[in-house]
């Protein structure tokens, strides 16, 4: 990948006084994401299974493949029990993210509602149970897509989903705690999209990049 520190221009040796002392125009810092998500899965890592004790879960999910479960896009995960009871233990979640970093995530169960996690992977190979659960331990993936380039602001963010611009869905700015931890977001942000992805409907994101002449303007803190 190409990064350029100074303005890029395009276009003809053309000023607006006839002479050629400004070669074009400046090329805007805007990146844009396209992408088709499919239907989410309740099972995309892990298949519902028992907990016996504290310990890792077999990656055995829809998206899983040896061992790794890996998603179409970058996307948060969600944890859930079925059992009402287990609400005191934790799923950490390790994997990566789309730049292939190791990333890591611990999130809470809160029984048989499904908690969504907040930072977005690509893979996951492992996923750490902190206790035993009553119920069995499901892992899947979520309709949150993480954002490529950090993103501090809506004001940034231009989105379109299923043909047309929106204004909806949830977004959440990067989270710009240093160092990140395995509980903070994530550290570019993500979009909630307004309904259900379905492996037809288009989201579209325009990013315009506020920081592009440093790593952490660019892509966030470095992961946790």
């Amino acid at each position: 990948m190409t990064h350029f520190s100074d303005g890029v221009r395009a276009g003809r040796n053309f000023a607006n006084n006839g002479t050629a002392n400004q070669p074009g125009v400046y090329m805007s810092p805007i990146f844009v994401y396209d992408v088709v998500p499919v239907t989410l899965s309740a099972t995309a890592v892990a298949a519902a299974q028992a907990v016996a004790a504290a310990g890792n879960l077999t990656i055995n999910g829809a998206s899983a493949s040896g061992g790794v479960a890996t998603l179409d896009v970058p996307r948060c995960v969600s944890i859930v029990s079925s059992s009402a009871g287990d609400t005191t233990q934790t799923a950490t979640v390790t994997g990566t993210d789309a730049y292939g970093i190791t990333t890591t995530e611990t999130i809470t169960f809160n029984g048989t509602t499904t908690v969504n996690g907040q930072k977005a992977f690509k893979t996951v190979t492992r996923v750490a149970i902190s206790a035993a659960l009553a119920g069995n331990a499901s892992v899947g993936s979520t309709d949150i897509f993480g954002i490529p380039y950090r993103t501090n602001t809506r004001n940034y963010l231009l989105t379109a989903w299923n043909g047309a611009f929106v204004t909806t869905g949830t977004f959440t700015a990067a989270d710009t705690t240093s160092p990140a931890t395995a509980t903070t977001d994530d550290v570019r942000g993500t979009y909630a999209v307004p309904d259900a992805a379905n492996g037809t409907k288009r989201l579209t994101l325009w990013i315009s990049i506020a920081d592009d002449d440093t790593q952490t303007g660019l892509y966030g803190v470095a992961q946790a």
